[in-house]
């Protein structure tokens, strides 16, 4: 949104006015929030003057590289319609702040993109955000713009081309946003479908799905983990807790130290070997192994298969490598 503000003419203060982000902090690792982000969505369509077109600035540039292992899962399901149903289970994962819903009527199917409860001005910039974001992801996944698809929004014509924008038909004053295609098109296979891939970063999307939903003390040690602190005293003196009340709190919540630990390790684990393209010795040296052996036998309980199995996918690959690891493909809130 920053640089699409620069477009505009916008300077960088004045997009992140009020929002409690520092220009310092878009080029590290901090976490934005939800509020935050919205401040910053705000600023943008009020500094930029432009009634249209700024979403689908911003959605252009959010490629399936910028979902993480997310969008590498996305990439190997079997089907677009797997495809689909996989992003809209994790769909908290995403940049998302509009819901969407698939609706199949009769011969097509309808990627419905829902208004937020939004001022009129915010709620069109984040309902063609999410318009360009999904119709980038099924070209990415296809390989190729879907058969027949177009797009549908409630918006009187603007003057803007969205056509040459989205690269699709595109119908205004229609019933709902939404992205429609032949119900064919979600049968087609994805070119890059792998079962044992999937299922690792499955693994990993539901691991980041549980970080949010996760109470009380299961989250900040998830949180503290994440920066590399692993030692039982470290993390307990993080919570101001014993290392005694810190194993109760988590055998409350159903958990422990070293499920986390581990659940941490595997979901970074299938980063380090499909986005990032390191060799098993190297994921196993990041990740504190002795040696390549013991990793790999942690792996296999972990997964039920070796990382062979699932990193030789990415070797046999036509699609570039995805460089976003995974703090920097989701936003908490």
């Amino acid at each position: 949104m920053v640089e699409v503000g620069a477009e505009y003419g916008v300077d960088v203060r004045k997009m992140l006015r009020g929002t409690g982000i520092s220009p310092e902090m878009l080029y590290g690792s901090a976490v934005v929030n939800g509020t935050q982000e919205l401040a910053v969505a705000a600023n943008l369509v009020t500094a930029s003057g432009a009634a249209s077109g700024v979403g689908l600035a911003v959605g252009e540039r959010l490629s399936l590289r910028a979902y993480g292992v997310l969008g590498f899962a996305l990439l190997t399901c079997p089907t677009v319609r797997g495809a689909v149903e996989f992003g809209l289970h994790y769909l908290p994962l995403t940049y998302a702040v509009t819901g969407l819903g698939l609706c199949v009527c009769e011969d097509e199917a309808h990627l419905i993109v829902e208004e937020p409860d939004s001022p009129p001005a915010l709620r069109a910039f984040l309902v063609e955000r999410e318009i360009a974001v999904t119709a980038g992801i099924l070209r990415t996944i296809l390989d190729e713009s879907p058969p027949s698809m177009r797009v549908e929004l409630r918006i009187p014509r603007p003057s803007l081309d969205y056509e040459t924008v989205l690269d699709a038909p595109v119908r205004f004053d229609a019933p709902h946003n939404a992205i429609v295609t032949n119900t064919a098109v979600l049968d087609l296979p994805l070119p890059q479908a792998d079962p044992l891939t999937k299922t690792a970063c499955e693994h990993a999307c539901h691991t980041l799905l549980l970080e949010r939903s996760s109470p009380g003390v299961t989250q900040r040690v998830r949180t503290i983990i994440a920066e590399g602190v692993t030692d039982a005293s470290l993390v307990a003196a993080r919570l101001h807790l014993s290392d005694r009340t810190l194993r109760r709190h988590l055998a409350a919540e159903g958990t422990s130290l070293r499920s986390l630990v581990e659940e941490a390790r595997r979901a970074k684990a299938v980063e380090l070997m499909n986005l990032h393209q390191l060799s098993v010795e190297q994921v196993a040296l990041r990740l504190g192994y002795a040696d390549a052996a013991a990793f790999i036998r942690a792996f296999r309980r972990w997964t039920g298969t070796t990382p062979g199995a699932v990193s030789g996918f990415r070797r046999h690959s036509n699609e570039k490598p995805l460089t976003t690891g995974l703090g920097s493909a989701q936003r908490r809130r």
